[in-house]
């Protein structure tokens, strides 16, 4: 009898995978696509063999329908002269001239791109001229005539008649000058503001702007843009707002929301508010910046109190007018993607904002420092970059996230559907009364509980004792490796026991620290308390006292008084 309990369930689980019965005119409940505000949409992980040679600081693009990497620098911090290419599921190795480690790639057609420049030794050190066409018809590389300057991390953009347009240069001079394969280099003049990956964003046929917020050694600059043809000018939004996104190794096309064909020069960046490190996007058009309009807000932060990368990369999808953000989460498998839908903003509405996540198998690092590609159907490529902060150590796993909506299931006729309920509830039955007689053999749950209570409690000591909160680049791995225990096994306890995300858990901390000084102290300065406290910039720590407190640290202190 058990046996035919067995192949039933079996059978019924088969059925039931194939799509539940409805009733005949009602609709189903469950909430789809952008609509779904305020939830995360779980993403497709297709894990790919990993590269040939670890690599960061690459250039990485979809040529003539195949995933490619060239140059960067590998373990060590070496810059590496060879690209690979992803066809018959297999990655190929090839040869380049240059390794442009924290050069440009440009997209010169489906099928070619333009390298240049890079670091000239190990370590980023020095700048480096050299530039050459790759052509994926041959996988072969082609040297060109060298660049008027000496560049490392430039900007590349090609323009509606071929020519590419670079600008920027880290500590080193910052010319603006062109380049045709054909007619080789030509130099436009000695840039207005010295800049180091700046925007290049075409702006008529004949015309684009050059802007930046970061000086050739990343200092800050004035809110100014230079035109390829005309003065320079100041953009008044730039003075509230400041880019968001890293540019090496990415492409300005990745930016680009117009239409060429038509004459239509639009583009769209992230930035961050300098008053108070709200994210949002900037939408240029000609000479004019303005606010991308959002259905709700866009967060620096997950749904789970998760610090997100400050840097994300968005990617432009033209075709169905809505742009990708990715970020990802530093010491973490973890990835976001948003969503923002601004064909509708640029129709006088509000852009529709859905969030996508995806958490990564255990032994598939997570990029944090990335420069992925945008594939046809939503779906998102990763190729190396690095874990962390560190450079030395890049990473050569491969993946794509895939956010296209996964295919209807077919729906039984609703006869057999309303039959599978009534035969599933019998098997309901049946499991609950075999489990009655399994409950006096049921383990209690309260070993479980003591043991994480007694690991919480050595955490509690920890964070008190030793006030391992003021790292601010404290880890969960920090905490683990001072217990003697394993990663999993701590933010198991922190989640089963605390009720929120480790990110969480150590803010609290942080903000009752600033809480408890400034009761002892009600003239400290707020924001040294706050960097003491181990928040990594002051937005962070007014954003998540707030959310704790529901007052900014003024108004709560006044309360106290």
């Amino acid at each position: 009898m058990n046996r035919l309990w067995v192949i039933f369930l079996a059978i019924l689980f088969a059925a039931c995978a194939q799509g539940g019965g409805e009733v005949p005119g009602q609709a189903g409940n469950e909430a789809r696509g952008a609509g779904n505000e305020g939830k995360c949409i779980p993403m497709t992980v297709e894990r790919l063999p990993d590269l040939n040679v670890p690599r960061n600081a690459h250039t990485a693009a979809f040529v003539n329908g195949e995933l490619t990497v060239i140059g960067g620098h590998t373990t060590g911090f070496i810059p590496t002269n060879t690209a690979e290419y992803y066809s018959n599921g297999t990655w190929h190795l090839i040869d380049s001239y240059f390794p442009h480690d924290y050069g440009f790639g440009v997209m010169l057609s489906p099928d070619e791109i333009l390298l240049g420049g890079g670091c000239a030794e190990t370590f980023g050190e020095g700048q480096t001229q050299g530039v050459e066409l790759y052509s994926a018809l041959t996988h072969s590389f082609t040297p060109h005539p060298i660049m008027d300057q000496r560049r490392t991390r430039p900007t590349a953009a090609r323009l509606t008649d071929g020519t590419v347009l670079i600008s920027g240069n880290w500590y080193a001079a910052d010319y603006t000058s062109t380049y045709s394969v054909t007619e080789g280099p030509a130099t436009v003049r000695k840039s207005a503001v010295q800049r180091v990956s700046p925007f290049i964003f075409q702006t008529s046929p004949d015309n684009a702007i050059i802007f930046s917020c970061a000086g050739t050694q990343d200092e800050p600059l004035e809110p100014i843009a230079e035109r390829l043809q005309g003065e320079p000018f100041e953009v008044p939004l730039l003075q509230e707002w400041e880019d968001w996104t890293p540019l090496d190794g990415g492409q300005m096309s990745q930016f680009f929301i117009g239409d060429e064909a038509v004459g239509g020069y639009a583009w769209l960046f992230p930035a961050i508010r300098k008053a108070d490190g709200q994210p949002g996007l900037i939408k240029v058009i000609g000479k004019e910046f303005s606010v991308l309009e959002t259905e709700r807000p866009l967060s620096l932060e997950g749904p789970e109190g998760e610090e997100l990368t400050r840097h994300p990369v968005l990617l432009a999808d033209r075709e169905n007018a809505c742009a990708w953000i990715v970020q990802s989460i530093l010491g973490m498998n973890r990835i976001y993607v948003t969503k923002v839908e601004y064909g509708k903003a640029l129709r006088g509405g509000k852009a529709p904002v859905t969030l996508y996540r995806a958490d990564l198998p255990e032994d598939l690092p997570g990029p944090y420092a990335m420069n992925p590609v945008l594939l046809p159907g939503g779906r998102i490529a990763f190729m190396g970059g690095r874990p962390g902060l560190d450079e030395y150590y890049p990473i050569a796993s491969a993946f794509i996230l895939h956010t296209e909506p996964q295919p209807e299931k077919s729906r039984l006729p609703w006869l057999l559907g309303l039959l599978c309920g009534i035969l599933f509830a019998s098997a309901l039955v049946l499991i609950a009364l075999r489990l009655s007689h399994k409950s006096a053999r049921k383990e209690p749950e309260s070993a479980r509980e003591t043991v994480f209570t007694d690991m919480m409690t050595r955490i509690q000591t920890l964070m008190e004792e030793k006030e391992l909160f003021k790292r601010p680049d404290l880890k969960v791995e920090d905490l683990a490796a001072e217990l003697g225990t394993n990663v999993a096994y701590v933010r198991g306890c922190i989640s089963g026991t605390y009720g929120g995300s480790f990110k969480s858990f150590v803010n609290e901390y942080r903000i009752r620290y600033v809480q408890r000084i400034l009761k002892e102290n009600p003239n400290a300065k707020i924001t040294a308390l706050a960097e003491d406290a181990g928040f990594s910039s002051n937005a962070t720590f007014y954003r998540n006292f707030t959310a704790f407190t529901g007052l900014s640290p003024a108004a709560w202190l006044k309360q106290q008084q």
